[in-house]
């Protein structure tokens, strides 16, 4: 059996700070000139987001694994191409455990056309649950990833949601939902939560922020460990981040974290 906190111990260390630049608001320009909608409740992405094969992909470059998912949809910088690939659970040999141990990588890359027709990458997320001797599991939540113009600029955001789970027990599985507008980055990581005695949904805490504000003593008092259960760790990436963006991220981390089945490879 695996304790709970080594687990979050670890998601702790591994965890990189990344900012970006916000969204300028000019507080100077007349209320009558701003779109009424701008501070309305988010929307999903209005336009259209189509879902490609293999077959159907333009030329890109070719990642390792397999194809998860692929689409496509334009906004104001042209065609975009989102691909998502997962290897398959490969023998990997340390000194960490007496068992054999296994790794399995997502990639990620968002494309957009240009002119000329080529396709520029516009980021890349590359992740890996690695030295795992136990059940294993990584990959997006099945219909969470979403295409979304939250501040109605006419660039859209992107945001895909994965678990990643290396346990022995009823551990939850570690969850990252990254958000990209262009180029910049926001990121909220934490935990799932698994059903026990009651749903999944009815352990979720009614703040899942901030695991950082959490004592070592309250995880080791009893029952500490499932303090860190639907919690994630912090808010900071999104502090300079359009305000709807944080709203739309809260919303779909507690629509999500409650989803942790024991599917594995």
């Amino acid at each position: 059996m695996k304790p709970r906190f080594c687990v979050l111990s670890g998601l702790l260390a591994g965890l990189v700070a990344c900012q970006s630049d916000p969204k300028s608001n000019q507080a100077a320009a007349p209320p009558a000139a701003t779109a009424p909608a701008a501070k309305s409740a988010p929307a999903a992405w209005a336009g259209t987001v189509d879902s490609l094969t293999a077959g159907q992909l333009p030329p890109l470059e070719k990642l390792p694994g397999k194809l998860l998912l692929a689409r496509r949809w334009t906004d104001i910088a042209g065609e975009n191409v989102l691909v998502l690939y997962r290897t398959k659970p490969a023998d990997e040999r340390t000194t960490k455990y007496t068992d054999e141990e296994s790794y399995v990588e997502l990639f990620a890359r968002q494309y957009v056309r240009q002119p000329n027709g080529q396709y520029r990458e516009l980021w890349r997320l590359q992740d890996a649950v690695r030295n795992c001797p136990f059940d294993m599991w990584l990959g997006p939540l099945p219909g969470s990833t979403r295409i979304t113009d939250l501040d109605r600029d006419g660039t859209t955001e992107t945001t895909l949601i994965y678990k990643l789970t290396c346990r022995s027990d009823v551990s939850p599985s570690e969850m990252k939902l990254i958000m990209h507008e262009s180029k910049a980055k926001y990121a909220l990581r934490g935990f799932m939560v698994v059903p026990d005695s009651l749903p999944a949904a009815q352990n979720m805490p009614a703040n899942s922020c901030c695991l950082d504000t959490i004592s070592k003593a309250q995880f080791e008092a009893p029952n500490g460990y499932k303090l860190q259960d639907g919690r994630y760790e912090n808010e900071k990436e999104f502090r300079r981040a359009p305000r709807a963006f944080l709203a739309f991220a809260r919303a779909q981390w507690r629509r999500w974290a409650p989803r942790d089945e024991f599917e594995q490879f």
